[in-house]
């Protein structure tokens, strides 16, 4: 495949890739305004909004009329609850007399009173003229047996009607007009389908109720009078009226509406006769709810969905992407307000909003993996010859890498193969070299994942930098824990190739810490970054030093000091070759049992202290422990009159 073949076939998968985006956004952001109560919540509140404050004043409807029982109307009364029978028995008459439309009580007759005005209220309801539709339950809206028993003796001729308010689970606030409910195997409507003739049925969907705003400040939504007063109006004003009757108190029967939103919380929570009397007037006039929809919240997201993702799909600055979302979103919004106020359309706004902003990040998220598919391309080329970590640092900000470097603290481990060049001269190339690739590759690793840099790898010696150029605070750490891995995968590694007839030798390591010089020493024509200084020179000789001392790994005391939960044994206070200071070294002892390593250090507290019974210590050691060479180190020291724990060192 040619490279404009291999572009194309990459844009092909990218546009792919942003169509899979935006069919997941209108799924996700769908899925999301259909079943999560929070995303529900708030884009009911930002319709309730719109109906709050932007629903045109209306005059007082025509055809309704609402009795409220007030504080008023029970202080006429020895006791509050249940109300008097006598007073609904008298306005029954009086809007018979009137000639009312229909009698509505938002009122539950579930318990005796006294019976004669219990009688009294029956009766007349009985020979009422003026339809009359009751509020009624059963044992399943949670009344007693005895409640459901008395419910049902009321009067054959009156309609039963359920009460329910079907309000937001979410929040409690009545959004919709309760079309009814199955009792007892069979359908009760609402109080507002009942009071107005209209069918409902269990098919029937709930229709968002709009509330109606007064026709100005002082003026009510619909004409209400105190029940109690209701005998000394005029007839006419009942005449052909729906007549509502409930309660108007300040702690009783109130509920959450859209209008709260506009209003406040106590302005928009009112009583529940009221709101049944704005259900009533919707039925009446044949308003359908000003709402979208299923299909309009899908075509909205699929709007919102698609803008996200072509203005984030096309090559723009960061900023005017920014701008044009800001212009989007306010035109949306401002558009839906505006749709509402002349229309009174609820078109949905923030879930296009949601679907907007997820698409766009989505889109958004692509371009940034296609960046760092990129990156990775860059990375990959480079980290054949670097360290991965240097890479990172180029890529992100190639200004970091000067030729001059930095001065800063590390941690540095080298690492060399005995025998290596031996090995390679007496070996067959083509089966010595995989060998000593997996090698590497084993111990590459192994600095990888202690965050290790790879300084350099010269045959079969590799350099290992911490605390460079990516800031560790535990360097010391890291490096002591790299160089124990390095010794137990090493002497692994050998074993395995021994059984296999291959020799290999072991890998001797040498780790120090200090101050040093980094940065790129390559000039402008190489990139090479690495470290100078006499720490380096230092851990470079301490891997040298294990020839001598009889260990595998020599650890500095500058690097043990930030070394915790390592078991390690002194090896000696080291005085490199050309040097006058000496440097106290320590070997890991995983791979030692416990005894042979508290025997060990028993017997160099001798040889610090200079005591006269060091010597036979050690000797004794290297008899119980002949395979240890640094036991066997130490007693041929002694043996030959040297003292003390300091080693002068005349080789490098």
């Amino acid at each position: 495949m040619s490279g404009n073949e291999t572009a194309e076939a990459s844009n092909r998968n990218f546009r792919l890739a942003i169509g899979a985006v935006l069919v997941g956004t209108i799924l996700l952001t769908w899925a999301g305004f259909r079943y999560l109560p929070f995303l529900i919540l708030v884009e009911n509140f930002v319709a309730d909004l719109r109906i709050a404050t932007l629903t045109p004043s209306q005059p007082q409807h025509p055809d309704i009329v609402v009795l409220t029982v007030t504080e008023d109307t029970l202080a006429l009364f020895p006791y509050r609850s249940p109300l008097d029978r006598d007073i609904l028995a008298v306005t029954i008459a009086k809007l018979n007399a009137a000639g009312a439309r229909h009698i509505g009580f938002d009122i539950l007759f579930d318990q005796a009173t006294e019976p004669e005005k219990d009688k009294v209220l029956f009766t007349a309801m009985t020979n009422s003229k003026v339809p009359i539709s009751v509020s009624w339950v059963a044992l399943q809206d949670g009344l007693t047996e005895k409640q459901a028993k008395y419910l049902e003796d009321l009067p054959a001729n009156v309609t039963r009607a359920l009460p329910n308010l079907k309000s937001d689970p979410a929040d409690g606030t009545v959004r919709w007009i309760f079309p009814g409910g199955e009792r007892g195997g069979k359908w009760v409507p609402g109080l507002a389908y009942a009071l107005t003739g209209r069918d409902s049925g269990p098919a029937t969907t709930a229709p968002r109720l709009i509330y109606r705003q007064p026709p100005n400040e002082k003026t009510p939504t619909f004409k209400s009078f105190p029940i109690h007063a209701a005998r000394l109006l005029p007839a006419p004003w009942f005449k052909g009226k729906i007549v509502l009757i409930g309660a108007d108190l300040p702690l009783t029967d109130r509920h959450r509406t859209p209008l709260i939103a506009g209003l406040g919380e106590t302005a928009g929570t009112i009583p529940g006769v009221i709101i049944h009397a704005h259900g009533v007037a919707q039925l009446l006039d044949g308003n359908v709810a000003p709402a979208a929809g299923s299909f309009g919240l899908v075509f909205v997201i699929t709007i919102g969905a698609l803008m996200g993702s072509l203005a984030f799909a096309v090559k723009l600055p960061p900023w005017v992407k920014v701008l044009t979302s800001v212009f989007l979103v306010v035109a949306l919004w401002s558009g839906g307000f505006y749709l509402y106020m002349e229309a009174q359309v609820l078109v949905p706004l923030v879930a296009p909003s949601t679907a907007y902003l997820l698409a766009a990040g989505g889109v958004t998220a692509l371009f940034l993996g296609r960046v760092r598919t990129e990156k990775k391309y860059i990375r990959n080329a480079f980290s054949r010859f670097t360290a991965p970590q240097v890479v990172d640092q180029m890529i992100e900000d190639p200004t970091k890498f000067t030729v001059g470097g930095e001065r800063r603290e590390i941690s540095v481990l080298y690492s060399d193969l005995a025998g290596f060049t031996s090995m390679i001269e007496k070996s067959d190339p083509a089966k010595i070299l995989p060998v000593l690739n997996e090698y590497l590759d084993g111990m590459c690793s192994i600095a990888f994942k202690h965050g290790g840099t790879i300084d350099k790898i010269v045959g079969d010696a590799v350099v290992v930098l911490f605390n460079a150029p990516v800031g560790q605070d535990d360097h010391r750490q890291r490096a002591a824990l790299c160089a124990m891995e390095f010794d137990k995968f090493a002497r692994a590694f050998q074993a395995r190739y021994r059984e296999q007839g291959i020799e290999i030798g072991g890998t001797r390591v040498g780790v120090n810490s200090g101050m040093v010089t980094v940065g790129n020493f390559g000039g402008k024509a190489f990139f090479d970054y690495t470290a100078h200084g006499d720490a380096m020179n230092t851990g470079a000789r301490l891997e040298s030093v294990n020839k001598q001392t009889g260990t595998m790994v020599c650890i500095a005391e500058e690097t043990m000091k930030g070394v915790g939960g390592m078991r390690v044994r002194p090896i000696g206070r080291l005085v490199l070759k050309g040097k006058t200071q000496g440097v106290l070294t320590f070997e890991p002892v995983d791979h030692l049992p416990e005894d042979q390593v508290a025997a060990y250090e028993a017997a160099y507290e001798l040889l610090k202290e200079e005591h006269a019974n060091a010597p036979k210590a050690f000797e004794e050691l290297a008899a119980i422990y002949p395979d240890d060479k640094l036991v066997a180190m130490h007693a041929g020291r002694l043996a030959g009159g040297t003292t003390g724990e300091t080693i002068v060192l005349k080789e490098k």
